[in-house]
């Protein structure tokens, strides 16, 4: 397998072909979108070969083919450069502007001193009508210009310039050409921009798989370990290309630098994609000690969240998949997030947390875990807490809650909770992230979770309205769990199908949701019972005292703490705090035990609406 011949025209870029052709009939061009890459070109020098380029030698390869005799470059804190392998004529052409504009090259200019520049560029009175024509390229055009409104003088440069693209004749083939180059089209106020007929605007697009899997083909060859066998060297290159989906093609060069300084060998370019996005050499999602963890986690995950045996296995399958790096396998995708889990239940059965020892069991650390309650983020300008205000708006320097956190510490849980009551433009965003992997914040910054594991949780499916808007029961604790799934997976999908008219969303979870069953009577009462023993523990790590219940007592506890289980273990540990712990509290309060003493409960009154303790 090969990549198409290097000496084809092919290979010249669209935009770059659109430049060329601008040339012979715009006296102005406007170049916005990736204008700080490398591209990878034909070699003017070398017939047959390619090289990779900077925007200023793209831009002069073919101004040089259209029979310009130089190219001069300003930058705001340069000055003006001549572009170098000028052909006959050229350097009298260049040395004519700046003796006309009077400016000397590498050394920064006042903006009315670039006003002359390019006045001495277009040439109106075409003194040097006989010569070669000569372009400007303002490769950082934005900067020239100090706030988001326009001071007098600006606006006076921009009108100069406006004016000049329409006084402009033809010189030779082309004009003597004035290149903007622009992050974004709206750096430069919309009347000049897109009101002036005589300006060429050409966006420099991303660079696309083809683009990214030819620069690879180039690169890997330098990677450290690289095997001999020419298929073998393919299918690294092919890797290379997919796992840098979103990256330039500098960003690519960069990454192979930084595998051969970390001797990260060509098979494992993954790693070095990884390494350069998130900053982190190591990756605790192929650690050894990950994988044993994960050998012991059904039983571990089990005992602390109580009655779902089976929403535990299913996501340790997931999360198997995630560890071996099979995840996205068969969608060849290698920039989605290692994982993503939607778990959907009833309240209180433990899809909280079970995210929170997933971040335990992934990195050994609970506090990797970053959650959001979404009930927070119902109004449209919610958007601004999670990826920073956009620039111009209060906070924008801050950033956002979610790039803040994944960009510090990108290997997390990050669970967004109750994802349904999310504002739908922020699904977008979600969108975003399971797709790419990628977010980019409100200062232009692009974040990757790439090692992170989305969780998702809901409550949907459980109660419904019915034809009337009234709340009714779609499943029930009397039904069995594979009917509890298909009746909440049901609803799940025509929700997002049907009620937000976003099924895009739903296909991109649908085999990522896992179903968590009602909390079930014997659970319950070992809820209670571990909720009754932390008192205990709490009572003895304040004052060294023993708390004890009589038989009587803690069936009491129990019956009544497990009496009403529609907000699951959440209102057990609720109904515990309210029996037990509110009028333990007063009693030691009024009497504190002493080191050693034994408190023992005997029964528990009811005294009004509150709770006394019979101690015995």
């Amino acid at each position: 397998m090969t990549t198409p011949p290097i000496d084809d025209p092919a290979q010249q870029p669209a935009w770059l072909r659109e430049v060329s052709l601008a040339l012979c009939a715009h006296p102005q061009v406007l170049l916005t979108g990736n204008v700080r890459d490398l591209y990878r070109l034909p070699d003017p020098e070398r017939e047959g070969s390619v090289r990779f380029m900077g925007l200023v030698d793209a831009l002069w390869s073919v101004a040089r083919a259209r029979g310009y005799g130089a190219l001069l470059t300003y930058s705001s804190g340069v000055g003006v450069e001549i572009a170098a392998q000028l052909p006959d004529g050229g350097a009298a052409a260049a040395q004519a502007v700046l003796r006309d504009a009077d400016v000397e090259p590498n050394r920064p200019l006042h903006l009315a001193q670039v006003r002359d520049l390019i006045g001495a560029v277009v040439d109106v009175p075409r003194r040097r009508a006989a010569g070669p024509p000569v372009a400007l390229a303002l490769v950082d055009a934005a900067r020239l210009f100090t706030g988001e409104l326009l001071s007098p003088e600006e606006r006076l440069f921009l009108a100069t310039a406006d004016r000049l693209a329409y006084r402009a004749t033809p010189v030779g083939n082309g004009y003597n050409t004035v290149f903007w180059v622009l992050d974004r089209e709206h750096d430069l106020p919309s009347w000049f921009a897109t009101g002036n007929h005589t300006l060429r605007i050409t966006a420099i697009p991303e660079p696309d798989l083809a683009a990214r899997l030819q620069t690879a083909n180039d690169l890997v060859a330098t990677l450290p370990g690289m095997p001999q066998d020419t298929d073998e060297r393919w299918a690294i290159a092919r890797r290379f290309a997919e796992a840098s989906h979103g990256m330039r093609l500098r960003s690519m060069r960069d990454v192979v630098r930084l595998a051969t300084a970390a001797g990260i060998p060509g098979p494992r370019v993954d790693d070095a994609v990884r390494a350069f996005r998130v900053g982190v050499p190591d990756n605790p999602w192929q650690s050894a000690g990950l994988r044993e963890r994960l050998k012991s986690a059904q039983e571990e995950l089990s005992h602390r969240v109580l009655g779902q045996p089976d929403a535990v296995r299913r996501v340790l399958d997931i999360l198997a998949r995630s560890a071996t790096g099979l995840a996205g396998a068969h969608t060849g995708g290698r920039s989605k997030p290692r994982g993503v889990l939607f778990f959907a239940g009833p309240t209180g059965v433990g899809k909280t947390e079970l995210a929170k020892a997933l971040a335990a069991l992934l990195f050994g650390d609970e506090n990797a875990y970053l959650r959001f309650d979404m009930s927070e983020f119902a109004a449209e300008h919610t958007e601004a807490r999670l990826i920073g205000a956009p620039p111009g708006f209060i906070g924008h320097d801050a950033g956002g809650e979610l790039t803040n956190g994944i960009r510090q510490q990108p290997f997390r849980v990050v669970l967004f909770d109750e994802i349904e009551k999310a504002h739908p433009r922020l699904l977008d965003k979600f969108l975003q992230i399971l797709d790419d992997g990628r977010l980019t914040d409100g200062r232009g910054g692009t974040v990757y979770f790439t090692e992170a594991l989305i969780v998702f949780t809901t409550n949907l499916g459980i109660v419904i309205q019915d034809e009337d808007g009234k709340p009714k029961e779609n499943v029930t604790p009397a039904q069995e769990l594979p009917d509890i799934e298909q009746g909440v997976r049901r609803y799940i999908e025509v929700f997002f199908r049907h009620l937000l008219r976003r099924p895009e969303l739903f296909n991109r979870v649908q085999q990522s949701i896992v179903v968590f069953d009602f909390l079930r009577p014997e659970v319950a009462v070992e809820i209670a019972d571990r909720a009754i023993g932390r008192v205990g523990e709490a009572v003895h790590r304040a004052y060294g005292a023993t708390l004890e219940f009589s038989d009587e007592a803690r069936d009491e506890l129990r019956k009544e703490a497990t009496f009403d289980l529609s907000n699951g273990g959440r209102g057990i540990v609720s109904a515990i705090e309210s029996i037990l712990v509110n009028p333990l509290a007063r009693e030691v309060f009024a009497n504190p035990p002493e080191p050693g003493q034994t408190l023992r409960v005997g029964a528990i009154a009811q005294d009004g609406q509150n709770r006394e303790l019979v101690m015995e």
